[in-house]
């Protein structure tokens, strides 16, 4: 992808500064940070964002146009998310390096998003003096923009028995699977609140069937908008796990994480007011919503730059029968182009 934004914008009046991000992370490519030539970054500016990676493999996809809509042929999910984003920030981008017209913003395509927005986290914009951001990377249709979303924590816990011949003396074994299967059977998963979510979403452990499992893993994350009401659930997992492996005689290692924090827009601040007026003038009815998904936002808001994920109609993400409408393609690209001309009255 990195290659293909590289020969979409060659012999365009476009510099592109590649960042160190992909050998931070192991990857073979970092943000793209695209700089048309009508940028000046001695004023304040803009960055609209995109992330290149997809959540599933795209090889072997085939695009379906029918009925106003994208989709893949059901076989492959189609990349929708985010090259629905990518591609109008592409095309716009092309649009206005092909003109004279002014705009002082960057465009930025990130990379890593989908496995922790490792991508948003290392990109430094504090060269580019930017003043607001605008991701486009939301499902909803164009029209509506997160303005307050949730934060996520990891954690793992590591049970730890000890291991015995399961046919000859299964007695002397304390089996760590048991007790992680005893312990996710306690803590409550799913919807706990219209604000908050918990999920194991991963275990592993044991050697071999005739071994009392020394070890088992458990892999889970806690949503909520409040930090607060994140790391009391994970105080209640903690105690709970304890209390299972002290019971069965074992141990056990939680371990937890921050994969992103929360935000919320405030109403009265630039970056909300200028997403109103913008979706407004372009025949939209602006739409905030609260949202318990994270995006590239989440990570630039922590990072300081107040930034607003927009809706661009990518629908049914991750699965097979994700689709967009043409339709919402081009309010998307209209939605971009006014950004771009509004740019050049930043304060």
């Amino acid at each position: 992808m990195g290659q293909f934004v590289r020969r979409a914008l060659a012999g365009l009046p476009v510099t592109i500064h590649e960042d160190a991000t992909g050998p931070k992370i192991g990857g073979d490519c970092g943000n793209l940070i695209c700089v048309p030539r009508s940028f000046d970054p001695s004023r304040p500016a803009l960055a609209l964002f995109a992330h290149l990676d997809t959540p599933r493999s795209t090889v072997g996809v085939k695009p379906v146009l029918s009925d106003g809509r994208i989709t893949s042929d059901g076989t492959t999910i189609l990349g929708v998310d985010n090259r629905a984003g990518a591609s109008v920030l592409l095309h716009v981008l092309k649009e206005h390096a092909a003109s004279s017209d002014p705009g002082n913003f960057l465009v930025v395509f990130t990379v890593a998003e989908e496995i922790g927005m490792y991508g948003a986290k290392h990109v430094d914009l504090n060269p580019y003096n930017v003043h607001v951001g605008f991701v486009f990377d939301c499902s909803k249709r164009p029209g509506v923009f997160i303005r307050s979303a949730v934060g996520c924590s990891l954690y793992t816990a590591r049970f730890i028995g000890r291991p015995s011949h399961a046919g000859v003396s299964p007695e002397k074994g304390i089996s760590a699977i048991r007790m992680a299967a005893l312990a996710v059977s306690r803590i409550p998963m799913g919807r706990l609140s219209p604000a908050m979510t918990s999920n194991v979403g991963t275990i592993r452990g044991g050697s071999a069937t005739n071994v009392v499992a020394e070890e088992c893993t458990i892999d889970g994350e806690v949503r909520a908008f409040d930090p607060a009401d994140i790391d009391a659930h994970l105080k209640e997992l903690r105690s709970t796990f304890d209390d299972v492996a002290q019971s069965a005689g074992g141990q056990v290692r939680m371990d937890v994480s921050v994969d992103f924090a929360p935000f919320t827009l405030d109403p009265a601040s630039g970056a909300f007011r200028l997403t109103e007026e913008v979706l407004t003038s372009v025949g939209l009815k602006p739409e905030p919503i609260t949202y318990l998904g994270g995006s590239d936002a989440n990570a630039l808001n922590a990072l300081g730059i107040p930034c607003v994920n927009l809706g661009i109609g990518a629908q049914n993400p991750h699965a097979n029968d994700e689709f967009i409408l043409l339709e919402d393609f081009d309010a998307t690209a209209r939605i971009a182009r006014e950004l771009i001309r509004r740019s050049v009255h930043l304060t």
